[in-house]
């Protein structure tokens, strides 16, 4: 009898220990020098998951030979170096593929995480073959502004049909979304609601950075693309800057991508140069000491999800201003934390310009302090990481 219970007890542990995630192959096509929101949020998963116990290989686009390596988790560009061209893409899916079930054999993944948007793809087909889930997160949707940013043209409605089938038309067995408004379209599968995180400890460790008193700095983060709406943040500035005239004031544009031509053009038309100041990309550290030489951080977009940028703003205890898409009004919280504008409305965006350059630089840092205890209590990796391996551990029950 004793040795039937202790048979029993052996059993369910084995099978409660059966239950636990140990491997992950989660995949992402642009890895450096390409950067964004679902980079971040890809590297920064794969390193928390990694302190709960769980190995992940990081499958990437080989897009540069020199790529940092992690301690934390196994970063494999596959395949030979590639250009972030549509043909490179759907290629590389090839090469992924075949590597992906090499490493399966030598040790078994549980399952797949993908980050928009082809990598649903090869992860439905993987799932398929080898007969393990297929999680797919997507990180913010521009189904409904996709005429907005490239017109109503023949490659919008390719790009349109691409992302509205690999988003909404996939059955995947579980699907994340960084934005509640994604999760009410139209679509075969179940989404849930994730949030981002953001590493506060990485700002809170850069506390000899020193502001210039008599400047305001505003920074907008990001890549210079048409999503971004940067053409309206010109607009705006050129409606207000006789207004302007006398103040020290300077938008600093972090980021790099194929629409800077086109902003450096608008600004020199308009006459504003003195306004702007693009420094390129920056990674790590240098990005965080851009926050945290800024006031305030601005983000004019046309569309979001759950804007990373902005989770790294708070926790730099920088006030924001941003427009009302995505999941940004949800938790801007108007004079509160910061203010919130249409999108597209270089109007609008221009008078808030003008209330906030008034405001004493201490109600900017009291809105800012408000930012950061919301960001630390709520949206920090240690707690979005857990929530995520949650969910991912039901599909294995």
């Amino acid at each position: 009898m004793i040795l039937y219970i202790y048979n029993v007890i052996v059993r369910f542990i084995i099978y409660t220990m059966d239950k636990k995630i140990k491997r992950i192959g989660m995949i992402i096509e642009a890895w450096e020098p390409m950067w964004g929101g679902g980079q971040e949020v890809a590297k920064q998963l794969s390193i928390y998951f990694a302190k709960l116990g769980i190995e992940v290989d990081l499958y990437v686009m080989n897009l540069s030979i020199n790529s940092i390596k992690y301690n934390e988790f196994n970063l494999i560009q596959v395949g030979k170096k590639r250009k972030w061209n549509f043909k490179d893409r759907i290629l590389w899916m090839f090469n992924f593929i075949f590597e992906f079930k090499k490493n399966h054999s030598l040790k078994k993944y549980d399952l797949i995480y993908a980050h928009a948007n082809l990598p649903g793809v090869p992860c439905k087909y993987l799932s398929k073959k080898l007969n393990i889930p297929c999680v797919y997160q997507v990180h913010g949707s521009g189904l409904d502004s996709m005429k907005q940013m490239y017109g109503d043209g023949l490659m919008s409605k390719i790009l349109y049909f691409i992302e509205n089938f690999v988003q909404t038309k996939i059955k995947y067995d579980l699907q994340f979304s960084v934005d509640n408004k994604f999760i009410k379209l139209k679509n075969i599968n179940d989404t849930k609601f994730i949030a981002n995180g953001v590493d506060i400890n990485k700002f809170e460790n850069k506390l000899n950075i020193l502001k210039e008193e008599d400047l305001l700095n505003f920074i907008f983060v990001g890549r210079l693309h048409p999503q971004k709406g940067l053409i309206y943040l010109i607009e705006a500035v050129n409606l207000i800057k006789d207004k302007l005239e006398g103040k020290n004031i300077i938008f600093t544009i972090v980021g790099e991508g194929d629409e800077k031509f086109k902003l450096v053009d608008m600004i020199k038309i308009y006459g504003v140069e003195k306004y702007f100041n693009f420094v390129g990309r920056k990674y790590g550290e240098i990005l965080v000491e851009e926050f945290l030489r800024s006031d305030v951080f601005i983000l004019p977009s046309i569309f979001e999800g759950f804007p990373l940028t902005i989770l790294e703003a708070w926790a730099a205890k920088l006030p924001v201003l941003v427009t009302e898409v995505g999941e940004n009004p949800s938790v801007v919280k108007e004079g509160i934390n910061g203010w919130l504008v249409k999108s597209k409305s270089f109007e609008e965006l221009g008078n808030k310009i003008l209330s906030v350059v008034e405001l004493d630089k201490n109600d900017l840092v009291n809105i800012g302090l408000n930012g950061y205890n919301l960001t630390k209590n709520k949206y920090s990796w240690e707690i979005i990481s857990k929530e995520i391996v949650e969910e991912l551990e039901k599909l294995l029950k």
